[in-house]
């Protein structure tokens, strides 16, 4: 056995590890493929946003014959003598914070725009749409490579270049920023007139650069020429040199990748350098090796599970001669717990002809013959609680009852009592309607006639500005037959559970219509009080099934049981309620043939 064992393991085992080996390769290619094309993408995406800044800050040469014009305003501001004759000078101040203000509109992520006027020494700052000047002696941004041309300084928190009037409402030194810094030239000559300086929040370059790495398991850094970060996944070399030895690349390379080992980190290194119109540097992205080979580990793993699948297949076989001697054990048992908490329609295959197979179809026939003897039981005690209400309608001779009951109404009307009338007519025709055994099913209008007789005589008893009823039906339910005494009884329950402390302002509405499946939906509603949850879920549990010493057509399990046996089993009953909102009782029965 340990032999077979040590020929199916050494195999398999050389299988998975040259599997794992291919798998790894083939998976760091693919990424530093996707990778590639990520940080391709992503550095067209920083040239064209850089490239927008720059064409923005070009608007500033706009009008640079007008001379109301910011270019002349600048050029004037060194040589009043360069107007043309005639030409009162700009009012700089106003020409300067408009064109200022225009250029802080164009982008949303500008935070604040700083304009150095040489000729007079002259600072203009425009921050959160408030303009201030002053006069002093700021130094410009010294640029990198010591040529004065367009650049953008790396990341860093905001300042007011050494203006010495603060801002309303706003603190230096707490919002991080990276600067694009242009020289305004006197055209066509290398002659600066002034130097603009616009500071940049970072959300638009964060949501460019994002896009190019995983920020859970990958780190990325965008580098200008000197190695300082505009932006690093790590925030604590945010604007600062990275000295790192993967931070060195070549410099005839546009792009590439190497392996590394150094320095905390393993993994591959990939680069793209950016030469932008205001940016040159380059896109490093570190992606470790532990991401890299997760999906290669991945499919090894699940090679060694086949491996293991198999090594087992040989006990499986074994183990297959018990399991088809104990599988029908078991289906039985499960089949007979089923029986044992009340599923008594269970039914369980017979799956062979041999003597599981015979036990397992005398066992169905059984439970089915239990099942059918239970349904008879409960039909037969259905049909003694409708006998016994007709041996109680029996008990009093209805002709004569409602015999006397018309002699005492035409007395009262003799006797100029017309709303004890009323009352002897409706409580007389409440006795003809339940008495009358004949008829065992009604149209819904009779129905709800008796309701009315019945709702009658309640309020006469809680007084007619205390109690309203209002019945809401469409002609087409009227005329569909339901069994007796089917609403009366869910009305009689308002009465005794939902008005038992009172009656102030009851309202008890009645709808019957036909929903969109075709059911006959009846729904009777109250104001009452209400019924708890824990109580509304005891009477849902019990809706199914009635004891034997209830009356039928008192409680919602008997009208739920007469309208499944004589409409349809389908039959639903459903009850909301809140605690002092009333309860909803929905009955909805399918109208079979």
């Amino acid at each position: 056995m340990a032999l077979v064992l040590l020929a199916s393991v050494i195999p398999s085992g050389i299988s998975v590890t040259f599997s794992y080996l291919y798998t790894k390769q083939s998976v760091t290619e693919q990424s530093v493929k996707q990778n590639t094309k990520l940080l391709t993408l992503g550095e067209a995406n920083l040239r064209s946003y850089f490239s927008g800044m720059n064409q923005r800050a070009m608007s500033l040469y706009s009008g640079i014959n007008v001379p109301s014009s910011f270019y002349t305003t600048l050029l004037t501001a060194k040589n009043p003598d360069d107007l043309p004759a005639g030409t009162a000078a700009p009012d700089t101040r106003a020409v300067i914070s408009t064109q200022l203000y225009n250029l802080f509109l164009s982008d949303q992520n500008t935070f604040q725009i700083h304009l150095y006027v040489r000729a007079p020494k002259q600072s203009n700052l425009l921050l959160g749409g408030f303009f201030r000047r002053e006069t002093d002696n700021y130094v410009p941004s010294a640029v990198p490579g010591g040529t004065y041309r367009p650049f953008i300084e790396v990341t860093h928190l905001d300042h007011q270049y050494g203006m010495k009037s603060g801002f309303p409402n706003f603190k230096s030194g707490t919002v991080p920023v990276f600067t694009a810094h242009f020289p305004v030239y006197r055209a066509p000559s290398a002659e600066v007139l002034a130097d603009l300086s616009v500071d940049f929040r970072l959300h638009e370059l964060e949501g460019i650069v994002r896009s190019m790495y995983n920020s859970d398991t990958e780190r990325l850094y965008v580098l200008n020429e000197q190695g300082q970060a505009l932006f690093s996944s790590d925030p604590e070399w945010i604007g600062k040199q990275v000295s790192a030895g993967w931070s060195r690349l070549p410099a005839d390379s546009e792009s590439g990748h190497f392996s590394w080992n150094k320095e905390g980190f393993a993994g591959i290194v990939m680069y793209r350098q950016i030469d932008a119109p205001l940016f040159k540097g380059s896109i490093i992205k570190l992606v470790p090796y532990g991401d890299l080979h997760a999906d290669a580990k991945v499919i090894t793993r699940f090679n060694a599970g086949i491996g293991v699948l198999f090594l087992i297949l040989g006990g499986i076989v074994a183990v297959i001669i018990s399991i088809g001697f104990t599988r029908p054990i078991k289906k039985l048992i499960a089949f007979t717990q089923k029986v044992q908490i009340g599923q008594l329609d269970a039914h369980v295959e017979a799956e062979s002809e041999d003597e599981f197979g015979l036990l397992t179809r005398k066992i169905n026939g059984m439970t089915r013959t239990i099942n059918d003897l239970i349904l008879k039981e409960y039909k037969l005690e259905l049909a003694n609680k409708t006998n016994q209400l007709k041996a109680l309608q029996a008990q009093v001779n209805p002709h004569f009852l409602y015999n006397a009951l018309q002699s005492i109404a035409s007395l009262s009307l003799r006797y100029n009592a017309p709303k004890v009338y009323d009352l002897i007519y409706s409580l007389g025709s409440m006795m003809r309607y339940s008495m009358n055994t004949e008829r065992t099913r009604v149209p819904l209008r009779d129905e709800l006639e008796h309701v009315q007789n019945y709702v009658i005589l309640q309020t006469e008893r809680f007084g007619d500005e205390n109690l309203r009823l209002y019945i809401e039906t469409g002609e087409a339910a009227l005329d569909i037959t339901v069994p007796k005494m089917i609403l009366q009884p869910l009305v009689e329950n308002i009465f005794k559970h939902g008005f038992a402390d009172g009656i102030r302002e009851a309202v008890i509405t009645i709808s019957c219509t036909l929903d969109k499946q075709g059911r006959l939906m009846l729904v009777v509603k109250d104001n009452g009080k209400g019924i708890s949850e824990s109580r509304l879920t005891e009477i849902a549990a019990g809706l199914e099934y009635s004891g034997s010493n209830e009356r039928e057509a008192i409680g919602l399990s008997n009208v739920l049981a007469r309208l499944r046996l004589q409409m349809s089993s389908g039959t639903e009953l459903h009850l909301h309620s809140e605690e002092g909102q009333g309860v909803t009782v929905t009955l909805l029965i399918p109208l079979e043939s």
